[in-house]
């Protein structure tokens, strides 16, 4: 249980700090580069360490592919964290497990339980009072520019979480960490061209705040296989995508006063519910 509790507070601690150098204006191509970069960095010292020197082309093809939307994901957070503040884009990130289970449905030909289609009703429900809450960013209205970013975000990081679905179907779990290797390689390498192309500022606070968030990344990651090692899916996924939903909320609320209003937090406590039936199994 102490490895699930890691996890869901290093998940949590992802979108904490991105928010936080946000919020004291660093520049987050350079936080992000430095992240996907440690991480990178840290699952090929892991695979050479076990010896690890070829690898299954679907372990390049998918971790490559999944790379890209990391880092795409990562880029789209931005302006909707900046606009709806860290509760309500945390809740709508968890409400993005709605996609991962629409192609499991399709692609896999999975099926729904009974309480699986009750969270897929929390979680439409969920959406709109997300959507229309404004709480700590009362002075902006949602415009269409907003609802496309929020759109673009919640499909990207449920692609995220798609591309984890596809690898594990493959059965190559013993090439984990060539596959993360490929994974955080690509998005650091994806993140260094918008470096190059948008910002080219280093400052000591922004690769700091970078190393931070790939300790973070790794650790999260580490503590989940770990977790899953020990406790059945069906209680990993809904416990830590409800707790990083909650912690995210409370530490915005507390640290910076980012309230959601009525609406959202109805809208908060709606998803958590929702994520939780959705992964039951």
């Amino acid at each position: 249980m102490l490895t699930l509790v890691i996890a869901t507070l290093f998940n949590a601690a992802f979108g904490i700090v991105v928010r936080g150098a946000q919020r004291r204006d660093l520049d987050l191509l350079t936080v992000g580069f430095v992240n996907y970069l440690a991480a990178a960095a840290f699952y090929l010292g892991w695979s050479r360490l076990d010896g690890l020197s070829s690898s299954d082309p679907r372990t390049v093809v998918i971790g490559s592919i999944g790379g890209v939307i990391y880092a795409g994901g990562f880029l789209l957070m931005l302006g909707p964290l900046r606009w709806r503040g860290l509760g309500i884009v945390a809740a709508l990130l968890g409400l993005s497990v709605l996609v991962p289970l629409s192609a499991s449905l399709l692609a896999w030909h999975e099926t729904l339980g009974g309480l699986q289609i009750v969270g897929v009703a929390l979680a439409l429900l969920a959406i709109p009072l997300l959507s229309l809450d404004q709480g700590a960013m009362s002075d902006l209205r949602m415009t269409k520019l907003m609802a496309l970013g929020m759109a673009a975000l919640f499909l990207a990081n449920g692609g995220a979480w798609t591309i984890q679905k596809w690898y594990h179907t493959t059965g190559l779990d013993d090439e984990r960490q060539v596959y993360f290797s490929y994974l955080f390689g690509v998005a650091a390498l994806v993140m260094l061209v918008a470096w190059l192309a948008k910002s080219r500022r280093i400052s000591a606070g922004s690769l700091a705040c970078g190393a931070l968030l790939g300790a973070c990344n790794v650790t999260a990651n580490l503590a989940l296989l770990l977790a899953l090692d020990r406790l059945p899916g069906a209680v990993v996924f809904p416990v830590m995508q409800a707790g990083i939903m909650i912690v995210g909320a409370l530490f915005a609320a507390v640290a910076w006063r980012e309230r959601p209003g009525r609406l959202g937090a109805a809208g908060i406590a709606v998803a958590a519910g929702a994520v939780a039936l959705i992964n039951l199994v």
